[in-house]
C-alpha cells in the first residue's frame, strides 16, 4: 500500500480510572467494535449536540411512539 492510500493516525495515551475503562471496555462490546470506535462514536455524537445547541436546538430520547421521555442536557 502507498503512503496515499494511508490513513493518518495520530496515537494518544489516554489516564482513565478503572470505572471508566470498564465503561468503555463495556460499550466496545455492546457495538462489536474496539475503544476507538467507541471513541469516535462519542465525539462525534457530542459534536452533532453541541451544534444543534448553537442553532437553539434540544437533544431529546424519545420512546417508540415518539413520545419525549429525557432531554439531554448540560452539553
Amino acid at each position: 500500500m502507498t503512503a496515499q492510500g494511508k490513513t493518518q493516525r495520530i496515537q494518544i495515551n489516554l489516564d482513565l480510572s478503572p470505572e471508566l475503562y470498564k465503561t468503555l471496555n463495556n460499550l466496545a462490546q455492546q457495538i462489536n467494535g474496539d475503544n476507538a470506535e467507541v471513541l469516535l462514536k462519542a465525539i462525534a455524537l457530542l459534536e452533532v449536540a453541541i451544534e444543534a445547541k448553537q442553532k437553539g436546538k434540544h437533544i431529546w430520547i424519545a420512546d417508540d411512539n415518539k413520545n419525549l421521555e429525557t432531554e439531554i442536557i448540560g452539553i
